[in-house]
């Protein structure tokens, strides 16, 4: 049975508008198809339609959503809360210090591990991690140049290629198996959290985020509804991995893809279809976001 949720705003009025956080890999965006489903973006514009507010809430950095800067939503929480979009202004802004990004590179190449370092113009992976970004935006029988056109078409490049002066707010980290994380967790200086978000044993694709621990996607929507002095109990959040876990926690309701991680199932209010069964669409419908 769908469940109504009604609250009062800050200033004492009666206020029917929900604040919808998605995200976007597992969520809105399949690396199994390359693409949206058609259905995730009806879903999207008729609760727009209906006075609903709509966010990406992501760990993507500013450059790699550029393919989404024309969606029909109302803002952005990018590099899983580093950097804060609301009616097309930044509200919020925090980078990697230089000095701890030279650490954090030095360490995670000590390793032996890919990684890819997401600024505002670009995400640049050393070589290991560069080819991990050419597998995951491409479909497996793509030939090399189409799966680096598919990458600069979301603004992704070798590390040579990066500025200087871009601001990096997130580190992505890759390995085959996923058994360097746990050391790698150990030697992070405290101020800094790992999070895993991508285990694929069959294509051998294992990666984590490295990510300020005191912010992430839940501080993202904290300021996001500060902005329009809105409630969390007005927030609505609907993501699959483990970086949407304090979205979800923070949310007033929390929405698990049905192709989403065990342990983000387990907290959720709701559990929606694949996203390639339309659970975007089918989770707007259940809670009466549309018709």
């Amino acid at each position: 049975m769908p469940i109504y949720f009604f609250g009062y705003n800050r200033g004492g009025g009666f206020d029917m508008t929900k604040y919808i956080f998605l995200d976007i890999d597992g969520t809105l965006y399949s690396p199994t198809t390359n693409e949206t489903p058609e259905s995730a973006l009806r879903a999207i514009h008729k609760a727009r339609q209906n006075g609903h507010k709509v966010f990406l809430c992501t760990g993507r950095s500013l450059a790699e959503i550029v393919t989404y800067l024309e969606y029909d939503i109302d803002g952005y929480i990018l590099a899983a809360g580093a950097k804060v979009y609301a009616d097309r202004k930044c509200i919020y802004d925090s980078p990697i210090p230089k000095e701890e990004l030279t650490y954090l590179k030095d360490t995670i190449n000590g390793m032996g591990l890919g990684y890819g370092l997401e600024g505002n113009a670009g995400a640049y992976g050393n070589k290991l991690g560069y080819a991990f970004q050419l597998k995951y935006f491409s479909l497996p029988n793509a030939n090399h140049e189409e799966k680096v056109q598919n990458a600069m078409a979301n603004c992704i490049y070798p590390e040579e290629a990066a500025h200087e002066d871009d601001e990096i707010y997130k580190i992505c980290v890759y390995s085959e198996d996923g058994h360097e994380f746990d050391q790698l967790e150990k030697v992070l200086h405290s101020q800094y959290t790992l999070t895993r978000v991508i285990e694929d044993p069959i294509k051998k694709f294992y990666g984590a985020e490295i990510t300020n621990k005191d912010i992430n996607k839940g501080t993202g929507i904290e300021k996001v509804l500060e902005h329009y002095h809105a409630n969390r109990s007005d927030a609505i959040g609907i993501g699959d991995s483990g970086n949407d876990i304090p979205m979800l926690s923070y949310c007033g309701t929390s929405v698990a893809m049905g192709n989403g991680a065990e342990i983000v199932k387990a907290i959720a209010d709701y559990v929606t279809t694949d996203i390639l069964d339309d659970g975007i669409y089918h989770a707007f419908k259940h809670f009466e976001l549309i018709g």
